[in-house]
């Protein structure tokens, strides 16, 4: 994992309070771009927060899961909002919201192996031993996570960086309307993900790297329709419905492709390398099968 993106957290501090408001509840047309911000950033935190703090005493998977999700709604607000916060900003703030989103993850990519192997041992593969080493592995990314992410660090850091981003943007665009600002950074996401949608259907091939980049722009672009849906025009509930349907199937290809790269990278000390190279066998011929399911949905979107 990379940690040369960690941000030094500061002490915890109220300047920046948290709430649960559902994101977007406050927004209207004649809002303004820094005070959107606000409104967008507020529940996202308190539940990356609350996710945190929850996670300090109890490993349940879907904890993990939704802590990452968080961090990757803030890296997409904070990529909308880059052009007034500017880049130095911006890249400070989404290292580390990847930093911990990768360490909350770390417990993710081992519950998808494990059930993965489960599968496998289901389907007749001889696996057990590995499904047995999988758990431990899944138990040394809990006490890895928990360390890593503590709840009064986690808040402390996502106030500063909030206070800092809204007091930047009060100064740059406090006047300026949110809609046309809105529109320009969903157009700029769909932009993106045309254009890499289009270059994994290209050829009878399809690239992993590639449906990966289309998986994240897709990411990217659902996240900011869900956060500026109140404010623009058109009704986007059908683009999003396709988008999740279109990420579900590039997800189920991920767990593969990425279960498949955490078992040959991890040791497994006590485990036979035929048993090993079994799983790898069957997790290569699911991911064979999931990647053209990915490859055909994407064709189409494209």
């Amino acid at each position: 994992m990379d940690m040369d993106g960690d941000w030094l957290l500061p002490r915890p501090n109220t300047l920046f309070k948290v709430n649960h408001r559902p994101a977007g509840s406050s927004l209207s047309q004649s809002s303004s771009i820094a005070s959107t911000f606000s409104s967008l950033a507020t529940p996202v935190v308190a539940e990356a927060v609350q996710r945190a703090r929850a996670l300090s005493t109890t490993s349940d998977v879907e904890g993990f899961h939704q802590l990452r999700v968080a961090f990757r709604k803030l890296r997409a607000l904070y990529w909308a909002y880059s052009p007034y916060l500017g880049e130095e900003a911006t890249a400070h703030a989404t290292e580390e919201f990847k930093r911990l989103a990768a360490v909350a993850g770390g417990t993710r990519d081992w519950d998808i192996a494990g059930a993965l192997l489960s599968a496998a041992q289901a389907s007749g593969a001889s696996v057990e031993p590995l499904v047995a080493a999988a758990r431990e592995k899944r138990a040394q990314a809990v006490a890895h996570s928990q360390t890593m992410i503590q709840g009064d660090a986690v808040e402390a850091f996502l106030n500063d960086a909030l206070l800092h981003a809204q007091t930047a943007l009060q100064s740059r665009c406090n006047d300026l309307p949110i809609r046309a600002f809105a529109r320009k950074r969903v157009r700029l996401a769909q932009r993106a993900l045309q254009k890499r949608s289009r270059r994994a259907a290209r050829g009878e091939a399809t690239h992993e790297e590639d449906l990966h980049d289309v998986r994240k722009a897709g990411k990217k672009l659902r996240y900011l329709l869900e956060f500026f849906q109140p404010v623009i025009k058109g009704g986007h509930g059908r683009t999003i419905k396709t988008l999740t349907a279109v990420q579900n199937k590039l997800g189920q290809f991920n767990d593969i492709a990425a279960s498949e790269t955490l078992i040959r990278s991890a040791s497994f000390s006590e485990v036979p390398p035929e048993v090993v190279q079994q799983s790898l066998q069957w997790l290569e011929e699911q991911k064979c099968r999931r990647m053209r399911a990915a490859s055909r949905r994407v064709r189409a979107m494209s």
